[in-house]
């Protein structure tokens, strides 16, 4: 029981990872975002860190989240 709920999870995880890691490259990076970008990598590595799948698929969707707003704010 507890294996399929975990093969769903990751079955719908894996559906956000090919966006997840093509957008970063469609931003350009100049200096003024380059602060933001090196946020990202230091938050991906802590979630890498985790130690379920699950915990580190929502850590790195919060990193990406966390990503955009800071590129949001850098650009207004």
């Amino acid at each position: 029981m507890i294996a399929a709920t975990h093969r769903r999870i990751a079955k719908r995880a894996v559906r956000f990872l090919p966006p997840l890691a093509v957008a970063p490259l469609l931003i350009p990076s100049p200096p003024a975002r380059a602060e933001c970008l090196l946020d990202y990598v230091d938050c991906v590595e802590a979630a890498s860190e985790l130690n379920t799948f699950a915990k580190r698929s929502l850590a790195g969707l919060g990193c990406y989240v966390d990503l955009i707003s800071c590129l949001q704010r850098r650009l207004a």
